[in-house]
């Protein structure tokens, strides 16, 4: 692996009632981006009443109800504007944060376009006008680590990336009494989302040993402890356990993403938006697809071997596709598109285009397996029938 450079400027705050942190914040007028169905009235009343008094107030500036479009964003931006926080910040998921994160930035630099926005490490230097604060309530982007957030294009539908430096959060509370509410469904779904930032981190051709021991780290904790996080009482010791190893592998996997980049399953992972099913539902079916397509792979063998398993390289890769299937169907996740319901039809008309837009990602270029369009269609159709 090539020499490299490493440094991570959030302030991570971890542990149940890590929460009440929030009373030191210091921020005098704090705008809130929350999820109002994932957060209850209660709970953000009480967030509410840590952040006012003594000269602060608080007010809430965005209640974000799905995946983010460009459009979602212009329509908060100007009460963000008219506010003037000196601190945002986001309580909920991957879209709550991403939401936030955007916010961020054009609340700093008003004359920022989308194309620039949208161009990588193009974002100016941030944090002048305010901090951005994110407490996860899912345990799946890991956004309250990452130089990313995701926003869907409303021109053509299509997702797009913020990549920066200057948009990783200031501060991220990681409070698993935040997770203990959240569904089966939404905890399934999350889960693995980070499961294939871990595993695809880990086996991107331009990772650092740092990152790949972090994101094999993350990858054995989620394989072991996804299932009970999902099916456990969350108010059991074994629930609560999984649940707040869960949140830390999540954002483990955050990190590491950060000096890296994922693989085949984001490469091709447009068919969520296209065909309206959820990024980790979707991430979740592909993932055992796009591994075997690029196995065999050192970092699978190591993998493999960490969850428990022996044989030779072949034998070690079968053995975690395997894993990941067991572990999707114990989920109730489709083993193929077709088994979740999207037409054959209707998919045929969008193979060119998905192929054309996983060939041009770094996804793909850093992938074990890099793709060509021809390739890449083979891979879609067999996602589809597989």
């Amino acid at each position: 692996m090539a020499d490299y450079s490493f440094y991570f400027n959030t302030k991570f705050v971890c542990g149940r009632g890590s929460l009440g942190y929030l009373d030191e914040l210091g921020s005098l007028r704090t705008a809130l981006v929350v999820d109002s169905r994932a957060l209850a009235a209660d709970r953000l009343d009480e967030i509410k009443k840590r952040l006012t008094g003594s000269g602060r107030v608080c007010e809430v500036v965005a209640d974000v109800k799905s995946e983010p479009s460009t459009d979602d964003v212009q329509q908060v931006l100007e009460h963000v504007q008219e506010f003037k926080p000196d601190c945002i910040l986001a309580i909920g998921g991957g879209s709550v944060l991403d939401t936030a994160k955007a916010l961020w930035v054009f609340y700093e630099h008003p004359d920022t376009t989308w194309e620039q926005a949208f161009t990588p490490f193009a974002v100016h230097a941030l944090g002048k006008a305010a901090k951005l604060v994110a407490v996860p309530t899912t345990s799946g982007t890991g956004s309250e680590t990452t130089c990313v957030a995701v926003i869907t294009d409303s021109m053509t539908g299509l997702k797009k990336l913020i990549m920066s430096d200057e948009i990783v959060p200031t501060m991220a509370i990681l409070d698993a009494d935040m997770v203990s509410s959240m569904p089966a469904k939404v905890a399934a779904f999350s889960g693995l989302d980070a499961l294939s930032h871990a595993i695809e981190v880990a086996a991107c051709s331009i990772s650092s040993d740092l990152a790949v021991s972090v994101a094999l780290g993350a990858a054995v904790d989620i394989l072991e402890y996804l299932p009970v996080s999902v099916k456990a009482d969350p108010e059991s010791a074994e629930g609560r356990e999984a649940r707040e190893i869960m949140h830390s592998a999540a954002s483990m996997a955050g990190m590491a993403m950060n000096k890296s980049c994922t693989g085949l399953t984001h490469a091709i992972d447009q068919i969520g938006p296209i065909f309206g099913y959820p990024h980790g539902l979707v991430c979740g079916l592909l993932l055992p697809h796009t591994i075997a397509y690029s196995a065999p792979h050192p970092i699978y063998v190591r993998l493999a071997r960490r969850a428990g398993f022996t044989g030779s390289d072949k034998d070690m890769c079968d053995h975690l596709v395997q894993r990941l299937r067991d572990l999707n169907a114990e989920l109730g996740i489709p083993r193929n598109l077709k088994e979740l319901g999207v037409d054959r039809e209707e998919f045929a008309q969008h193979v060119d285009r998905l192929a054309k837009i996983g060939v041009s990602t770094s996804a793909s270029k850093f992938s074990p397996a890099p793709l060509d369009e021809v390739k890449a269609k083979a891979l879609l159709w067999q996602v589809y029938e597989g």
